[in-house]
């Protein structure tokens, strides 16, 4: 059932009428997000979407949708929202040809608590907030994602991961200028999270588990 709602989903935006074409207010699919039906971009881009996902729900599984257009991450299963987190910022680079379903290498590393020797047995179990706020996240295909706290709610964390991509970017300039080889193009992208909300990402994903990315359509 759930799959044959995404299907008519799709078919609603390739057999959009004229006159829809000619509203002035964005068309509220079922899939969670909103789409300027003004916009042939960005009816392709949500269409595209739409396909990867009729596909992804087929099976029972969990699947992540990173919606750059409303700035969200929706986590789904079988074609429901199962739980959505804002993204307070992003920025990315190599983004056109992200229109792959991406899969996840590795899950991002949980700092443990250190089990002190005299009350081994009362340590209590992993949670929350042992996960990570600022982690990075690889795909197959190539893809990149990193994650970091917001400035407000973490200001040290947020400034060493600004730091630490600095460093990278600033080693792959300099390999250039010396070698004039930079490093292979490779979509990245750059999400700002609330603390919370970056720890709940980390302690939902998990190997394998497909990521679609909602581009933002280019300006013509």
């Amino acid at each position: 059932m759930l799959r044959r709602s995404l299907t008519v989903a799709l078919l609603s935006f390739l057999l959009i009428p004229p006159l829809a074409l000619s509203l002035p207010h964005a068309a509220e699919p079922d899939n969670g997000f909103s789409v300027d039906v003004n916009d042939p971009a960005a009816l392709q881009e949500a269409t595209r979407i739409l396909a990867e996902e009729i596909r992804l729900a087929a099976r029972p599984q969990t699947y992540v949708i990173v919606d750059l257009v409303d700035r969200s991450i929706m986590i789904k299963g079988r074609g429901t929202e199962l739980h959505r987190l804002p993204i307070e910022e992003w920025s990315a680079l190599h983004l056109a040809d992200a229109t792959a379903t991406f899969r996840l290498q590795g899950r991002p590393p949980v700092a443990r608590r250190k089990i002190q020797p005299a009350a081994a047995g009362d340590q209590p179990p992993v949670s929350l907030e042992d996960m990570p706020t600022d982690f990075a996240l690889t795909f197959s295909p190539s893809l990149l994602v990193t994650v970091q706290p917001s400035a407000t709610g973490d200001f040290w964390r947020w400034l060493r991961s600004n730091g630490r991509d600095s460093w990278i970017r600033l080693k792959n300039w300099a390999r250039w200028l010396m070698t004039g080889d930079g490093p292979a193009p490779q979509p990245v992208l750059r999400l700002t999270l609330t603390p919370h909300d970056a720890q709940s990402l980390a302690w939902t994903v998990t190997d394998g588990m497909s990521f679609l990315i909602r581009r933002v359509p280019a300006a013509s």
